[in-house]
């Protein structure tokens, strides 16, 4: 199948140098799309929907603010934020947006494992189901996120 101009361009703005230095490929060689099906059917094998997702992370990301950069003890887990200077379009190019440079590390004490991402991952995760691709520098595995941010089943995914 034939590339339109569209989807040429939609391609390049996940490629090193475009938006960020790295990317968002990593050493990834399929396609966007093909990456965002097999995440949506990796979620549906978990029954967790991407917004569930988007929420938690959004939920520690709001949470390590108030740490003004420092670490925030949140009981079972910390959240550390760093806001950089400047701000990142979304590589879908849709919805016309910036997003700030806001990078979180979040650690599960109990589990005593991290994940790391950024705003722009809740975006696109969010609005596209794009969990970036493997090898990527903020690639966020869906399984590695349900568990060390412990988000639980949602009744409507297990009823699909």
């Amino acid at each position: 199948m034939k590339e339109t101009p569209q989807e040429k361009q939609l391609h390049e703005n996940f490629m090193p140098g475009k938006i960020t230095r790295e990317g968002f490929l990593g050493d990834d060689t399929r396609h966007v799309h093909d990456i965002i099906e097999d995440d949506a059917h990796t979620l549906a094998h978990l029954s967790v929907s991407r917004e569930q997702i988007a929420d938690r992370l959004q939920y520690f990301i709001e949470e390590g603010k108030k740490g003004l950069e420092t670490v925030v003890d949140l009981g079972d887990y910390t959240a550390h934020v760093v806001w950089d200077r400047g701000m990142l379009p979304s590589p879908f190019g849709y919805p016309k947006r910036l997003y700030h440079k806001i990078v979180a590390t979040v650690v599960n004490k109990k589990l005593q494992k991290e994940i790391r991402y950024s705003q722009l991952n809740v975006h696109m995760i969010r609005d596209h189901g794009f969990f970036e691709g493997k090898g990527s520098a903020f690639r966020l595995e869906p399984e590695e996120v349900v568990e060390v941010l412990e988000i639980p089943r949602s009744e409507e995914e297990v009823a699909k």
